[in-house]
């Protein structure tokens, strides 16, 4: 059984982009999937600007970005670790 890849370790590399005739297709470059993600934006709680937040539906990678904090990836361990039953 081949193990799992580990997420990338630099945290500036986007976990995804555009793709498609004029970018108009979002990539996720974790585990390939093509517009299959979930994406949000809302006023920031911080009481300017925008939160935005999105996550890929196939593997559970997230970007999100926020007028404190700026823009943070966490990609996720791709191909997914198989569940094991516990005793």
């Amino acid at each position: 059984m081949t193990p799992p890849i580990p997420p990338r370790s630099d945290p500036d590399e986007p976990v995804f982009s555009g793709c498609g005739p004029d970018g108009a297709s979002i990539r996720c470059e974790i585990c390939g999937a093509v517009d299959e993600i979930d994406a949000d934006e809302m006023p920031s709680m911080a009481g300017y600007g925008e939160d935005t937040y999105v996550r890929c539906t196939r593997c559970g990678s997230v970007e999100t970005t926020d007028p404190v904090f700026g823009w943070r990836a966490k990609p996720a361990t791709w191909p997914p670790q198989p569940e094991h039953d516990h005793p």
